[in-house]
């Protein structure tokens, strides 16, 4: 998916996620909170 590079995150990728926290309010947060306790448990 990312292109190059090791980091798991990318900074473009980080900005999306701030974009589609304001964008949805909060929702978007949320999907990643659930999603990260899934494969955490």
């Amino acid at each position: 998916m990312s292109r190059g590079g090791g980091k798991k995150r990318s900074t473009l990728g980080l900005i999306l996620d701030v974009i589609l926290v304001f964008a949805t309010g909060g929702l978007w947060l949320i999907w990643i909170l659930v999603r990260y306790l899934r494969n955490n448990s």
